[in-house]
Protein backbone atom coordinates (compact mmCIF):
# COMPACT_ATOMS: atom_id res chain seq x y z
CA UNK A 1 0.00 0.00 0.00
CA UNK A 2 2.61 2.57 1.25
CA UNK A 3 4.78 1.93 -2.52
CA UNK A 4 1.26 2.67 -4.11
CA UNK A 5 0.86 5.94 -2.43
CA UNK A 6 4.58 6.51 -2.55
CA UNK A 7 4.08 6.21 -6.65
CA UNK A 8 1.31 8.40 -6.95
CA UNK A 9 2.62 11.31 -4.88
CA UNK A 10 5.69 10.90 -7.73
CA UNK A 11 2.87 11.70 -10.49
CA UNK A 12 1.83 13.89 -8.69
CA UNK A 13 4.58 15.83 -7.84
CA UNK A 14 6.71 14.99 -11.22
CA UNK A 15 4.01 16.70 -13.55
CA UNK A 16 6.55 16.49 -16.36
CA UNK A 17 7.16 13.05 -16.31
CA UNK A 18 4.08 11.89 -17.82
CA UNK A 19 4.86 14.58 -20.29
CA UNK A 20 8.15 12.91 -20.91
CA UNK A 21 6.68 9.74 -21.73
CA UNK A 22 4.57 11.48 -24.45
CA UNK A 23 6.89 13.29 -26.52
CA UNK A 24 7.39 10.77 -29.62
CA UNK A 25 9.92 11.15 -32.63
CA UNK A 26 8.97 13.23 -35.32
CA UNK A 27 9.24 12.08 -38.65
CA UNK A 28 10.77 14.83 -40.93
CA UNK A 29 9.43 15.07 -44.48
CA UNK A 30 12.09 14.38 -47.28
CA UNK A 31 14.11 18.10 -48.31
CA UNK A 32 12.33 20.18 -51.25
CA UNK A 33 15.27 20.52 -53.20
CA UNK A 34 14.14 23.10 -55.88
CA UNK A 35 13.22 25.80 -53.74
CA UNK A 36 14.67 28.71 -52.63
CA UNK A 37 16.82 31.70 -54.05
CA UNK A 38 20.03 30.79 -55.49
CA UNK A 39 22.94 30.92 -54.12
CA UNK A 40 24.62 34.51 -55.08
CA UNK A 41 20.92 35.90 -54.30
CA UNK A 42 20.77 34.36 -50.86
CA UNK A 43 24.16 35.68 -49.90
CA UNK A 44 23.34 39.16 -50.98
CA UNK A 45 20.16 39.29 -48.57
CA UNK A 46 21.86 37.21 -45.82
CA UNK A 47 21.58 39.03 -42.71
CA UNK A 48 21.68 38.61 -39.18
CA UNK A 49 18.46 39.40 -37.48
CA UNK A 50 17.08 40.13 -34.02
CA UNK A 51 13.45 39.61 -34.28
CA UNK A 52 10.96 36.70 -35.59
CA UNK A 53 7.49 35.88 -35.47
CA UNK A 54 6.49 33.08 -32.81
CA UNK A 55 4.49 31.60 -35.56
CA UNK A 56 5.67 28.30 -35.33
CA UNK A 57 7.72 26.65 -38.40
CA UNK A 58 5.82 24.25 -40.56
CA UNK A 59 7.32 20.48 -40.89
CA UNK A 60 8.50 20.50 -44.40
CA UNK A 61 10.36 24.16 -43.32
CA UNK A 62 11.97 22.53 -40.42
CA UNK A 63 12.79 19.56 -41.93
CA UNK A 64 14.44 21.27 -45.17
CA UNK A 65 16.59 23.93 -42.72
CA UNK A 66 17.88 20.75 -40.84
CA UNK A 67 18.77 18.75 -44.02
CA UNK A 68 20.39 21.64 -45.39
CA UNK A 69 22.10 22.31 -42.29
CA UNK A 70 23.36 18.97 -42.11
CA UNK A 71 21.67 16.94 -43.85
CA UNK A 72 22.90 13.52 -45.71
CA UNK A 73 23.39 14.56 -49.48
CA UNK A 74 25.22 11.49 -50.58
CA UNK A 75 23.69 8.89 -49.04
CA UNK A 76 25.84 5.96 -51.15
CA UNK A 77 29.17 7.42 -49.48
CA UNK A 78 27.32 8.82 -45.94
CA UNK A 79 28.53 12.06 -46.79
CA UNK A 80 26.92 15.28 -45.66
CA UNK A 81 25.84 18.81 -46.56
CA UNK A 82 28.48 20.47 -44.19
CA UNK A 83 31.73 19.15 -44.57
CA UNK A 84 33.78 18.51 -41.38
CA UNK A 85 37.24 17.69 -40.22
CA UNK A 86 38.82 14.16 -40.99
CA UNK A 87 34.79 13.90 -42.54
CA UNK A 88 34.39 13.32 -38.53
CA UNK A 89 31.01 14.25 -38.53
CA UNK A 90 31.52 15.41 -35.37
CA UNK A 91 28.51 18.47 -34.87
CA UNK A 92 25.15 17.02 -33.74
CA UNK A 93 21.91 19.51 -34.18
CA UNK A 94 19.97 19.54 -30.88
CA UNK A 95 16.31 21.25 -31.43
CA UNK A 96 14.59 23.16 -29.06
CA UNK A 97 11.02 23.87 -29.55
CA UNK A 98 7.85 24.45 -26.98
CA UNK A 99 7.39 21.39 -26.40
CA UNK A 100 10.81 20.04 -26.21
CA UNK A 101 14.05 19.49 -27.33
CA UNK A 102 15.45 16.73 -29.85
CA UNK A 103 18.14 15.28 -31.35
CA UNK A 104 18.38 15.39 -35.10
CA UNK A 105 19.27 12.04 -36.71
CA UNK A 106 20.62 13.06 -40.24
CA UNK A 107 20.63 9.45 -41.92
CA UNK A 108 17.25 8.75 -40.67
CA UNK A 109 15.52 12.69 -41.01
CA UNK A 110 14.05 11.95 -37.99
CA UNK A 111 13.55 14.05 -34.25
CA UNK A 112 14.36 11.84 -31.70
CA UNK A 113 13.34 13.20 -28.28
CA UNK A 114 15.87 14.54 -25.47
CA UNK A 115 13.70 15.88 -22.85
CA UNK A 116 10.37 17.34 -22.63
CA UNK A 117 9.20 21.04 -21.89
CA UNK A 118 9.80 24.25 -22.99
CA UNK A 119 13.76 24.84 -22.67
CA UNK A 120 14.18 28.00 -24.85
CA UNK A 121 14.37 30.03 -21.26
CA UNK A 122 17.78 28.69 -20.91
CA UNK A 123 20.52 31.43 -20.54
CA UNK A 124 21.80 31.88 -23.78
CA UNK A 125 18.88 30.77 -25.71
CA UNK A 126 15.96 32.76 -26.98
CA UNK A 127 11.91 32.76 -27.34
CA UNK A 128 12.72 31.92 -31.45
CA UNK A 129 10.28 29.21 -32.51
CA UNK A 130 13.40 27.26 -33.50
CA UNK A 131 16.62 26.92 -31.45
CA UNK A 132 19.24 24.92 -33.41
CA UNK A 133 22.39 24.30 -30.63
CA UNK A 134 24.98 22.92 -32.75
CA UNK A 135 27.22 20.69 -30.53
CA UNK A 136 30.32 19.38 -31.14
CA UNK A 137 31.17 15.79 -30.16
CA UNK A 138 35.45 16.18 -29.89
CA UNK A 139 35.87 12.18 -29.32
CA UNK A 140 35.02 11.26 -32.67
CA UNK A 141 38.04 13.36 -34.29
CA UNK A 142 41.02 10.13 -35.08
CA UNK A 143 43.88 12.41 -34.16
CA UNK A 144 45.17 15.19 -32.65
CA UNK A 145 44.97 16.80 -28.88
CA UNK A 146 42.34 17.91 -27.39
CA UNK A 147 43.28 21.71 -28.54
CA UNK A 148 43.58 21.12 -32.09
CA UNK A 149 40.29 19.05 -31.98
CA UNK A 150 38.59 22.14 -30.47
CA UNK A 151 40.36 24.27 -32.85
CA UNK A 152 38.73 21.58 -35.42
CA UNK A 153 34.87 21.65 -33.73
CA UNK A 154 35.03 25.54 -34.36
CA UNK A 155 35.60 25.42 -38.06
CA UNK A 156 33.44 22.78 -38.63
CA UNK A 157 30.45 24.74 -36.53
CA UNK A 158 31.14 27.82 -38.17
CA UNK A 159 30.60 25.68 -41.86
CA UNK A 160 26.97 24.02 -40.53
CA UNK A 161 26.06 27.53 -39.40
CA UNK A 162 26.91 29.31 -42.83
CA UNK A 163 24.61 26.64 -43.96
CA UNK A 164 21.49 27.96 -41.70
CA UNK A 165 22.19 31.29 -42.59
CA UNK A 166 22.64 30.50 -46.30
CA UNK A 167 19.51 28.62 -46.68
CA UNK A 168 17.53 30.84 -43.84
CA UNK A 169 18.48 33.72 -46.51
CA UNK A 170 17.13 31.70 -49.74
CA UNK A 171 13.75 30.51 -48.17
CA UNK A 172 13.06 34.01 -46.26
CA UNK A 173 13.08 32.52 -42.72
CA UNK A 174 15.69 34.65 -40.34
CA UNK A 175 18.36 33.16 -38.10
CA UNK A 176 21.60 34.91 -36.69
CA UNK A 177 24.22 32.46 -35.05
CA UNK A 178 25.11 32.98 -30.95
CA UNK A 179 28.10 31.82 -29.36
CA UNK A 180 27.17 32.88 -25.77
CA UNK A 181 26.11 30.43 -23.39
CA UNK A 182 25.89 31.91 -19.97
CA UNK A 183 24.12 28.54 -18.47
CA UNK A 184 26.32 26.39 -20.04
CA UNK A 185 26.32 23.97 -17.01
CA UNK A 186 22.35 23.89 -16.94
CA UNK A 187 22.62 22.90 -20.97
CA UNK A 188 25.21 20.18 -20.41
CA UNK A 189 22.83 19.17 -17.79
CA UNK A 190 19.54 19.07 -19.69
CA UNK A 191 21.01 17.46 -22.58
CA UNK A 192 23.03 15.47 -20.41
CA UNK A 193 26.47 15.68 -22.71
CA UNK A 194 29.40 13.90 -22.41
CA UNK A 195 32.55 15.33 -21.53
CA UNK A 196 33.52 15.16 -24.51
CA UNK A 197 30.96 17.00 -26.15
CA UNK A 198 30.79 21.27 -26.43
CA UNK A 199 28.30 23.73 -27.03
CA UNK A 200 29.51 25.89 -30.00
CA UNK A 201 26.80 27.75 -31.58
CA UNK A 202 22.80 28.61 -31.24
CA UNK A 203 21.09 29.50 -34.32
CA UNK A 204 17.56 30.75 -33.37
CA UNK A 205 15.14 30.87 -36.57
CA UNK A 206 11.38 31.79 -37.50
CA UNK A 207 9.47 33.71 -39.68
CA UNK A 208 9.69 37.44 -40.03
CA UNK A 209 6.85 39.17 -38.68
CA UNK A 210 5.60 40.30 -41.81
CA UNK A 211 5.19 36.66 -42.60
CA UNK A 212 2.71 35.75 -39.82
CA UNK A 213 -0.89 34.73 -41.03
Amino acid sequence: MKKIVLFSLLIICAPGFLQAQELKPVKLNAPDKDRGLAVMQALLVRASVREWSDQKLTLQDLSDLLWAANGVNRPDEGKRTASSAMNAQDIDIYVFMEEGVYLYDAFNQILNPVCSGDFRSLPGMTAAPVNLVLISDISRFRAGNDSLKLTWAAMDAGIVSQNISVFCAATKLVTRPRASFPGMDKMKETLKLKDSQHVMLNHPVGYTKDQEK
